[in-house]
């Protein structure tokens, strides 16, 4: 099968594959996703991008410092807001727990109670930052 990108195509497909790439590197897919990388790479001269080079000595196409410095800024963004809202998720959690064994919820009200303080640390963490942030220990 053969299919036509154009040059804007390839580079947002080239760069959805990387994205998915980090993401699932360290699964049990691994080599296939690796191979549909490498094969996907090796075309990116062909579509005039700079910073993808072959390294003959590991037969790899590999991304220049640059290039997969850019990547890595959405990457980092998205690992940011993964973070923040994991964080509130489970400090809700945490406080309701709390909150449970002085008052009985029914599942409704446990839910939208869950969501009100998932809502709350979503906004402390949206004004503060994490530099409030205490662990103890």
């Amino acid at each position: 099968m053969k299919i036509n990108f154009t040059k804007k195509q390839f580079e947002t497909l080239f760069k959805m594959v990387q994205y998915g790439y980090w993401v699932a590197s360290d699964t049990e897919n691994n080599k296939e996703f690796s191979e549909v990388e490498q094969y996907l790479n090796s075309f990116a001269k062909d579509f005039g991008m700079e910073g993808v080079q072959f390294l003959k000595e590991y037969e790899i196409y590999d991304l220049s410092r640059e290039l997969e410095d850019q990547l890595h800024e959405v990457i980092d963004e998205y690992e940011e807001g993964v973070f923040r809202d994991k964080l509130a998720y489970h400090m809700a959690r945490k406080e309701f727990a709390e909150e449970s064994q002085n008052h009985e919820y029914n599942q409704e009200e446990a839910f939208k109670r869950i969501l009100e303080l998932e809502e709350k640390y979503h906004i402390h963490i949206e004004e503060q930052g994490l530099r409030k942030l205490k662990i103890e220990v």
